[in-house]
C-alpha cells in the first residue's frame, strides 16, 4: 500500500513538475540563461553589458543599479536586441556614444557585493553583482 502511494506521488511529480527539456533543471534556471548581464563597476566608464542568448529578438527595457539607486533610475532604454547579440551601456564621466545612461557614476564601489546592475527585459529581470 505504501509502495503504491509512493509510486503515485512519483508519477504525479513527473507529470506536473516544472522541468527543462533535459528533465534535470526547473524552468526558472532556463530563464536565467536567456540573458546574461555583466557589469564593470570600477571602470570609467562603468559598463553594463547585456547579452541576448535566445533565438529571437528581445527588448531591453531598463538598466539601473541595485544598491541605493539614484532618483532617475532605472534608466529607460527600450532597445531591441537581436538574437545572439549584445549591447554595452556606459555610465560615468568618460561615457560616450549612443549607449550612455548618464555622465555620472551609478555604481557604489564601497557597497561591495550589495551593488550591481539590474536589467529589465521582455523575457525577465536579470542582474550581475560588482
Amino acid at each position: 500500500m505504501i509502495a503504491a502511494a509512493l509510486m503515485l506521488v512519483m508519477m504525479m511529480y513527473a507529470a506536473f513538475a516544472p522541468v527543462s527539456e533535459r528533465g534535470i533543471a526547473p524552468r526558472f534556471a532556463e530563464a536565467a540563461a536567456k540573458v546574461t548581464v555583466t557589469v564593470n563597476c570600477r571602470s570609467n566608464p562603468e559598463t553594463t553589458r547585456v547579452a541576448n542568448n535566445t533565438n529571437r529578438s528581445i527588448k531591453v527595457r531598463t538598466v539601473g543599479s541595485i544598491n541605493d539607486p539614484r532618483s532617475n533610475e532605472p534608466f529607460v532604454v527600450n532597445r531591441t536586441l537581436k538574437s545572439r547579440k549584445a549591447i554595452t551601456f556606459e555610465s560615468g564621466p568618460r561615457a560616450n556614444g549612443s549607449n550612455v545612461l548618464t555622465k555620472q557614476y551609478i555604481y557604489d564601489n564601497d557597497a561591495g557585493s550589495k551593488e550591481g546592475a539590474r536589467v529589465s527585459t521582455s523575457v525577465g529581470r536579470f542582474l550581475d553583482k560588482c
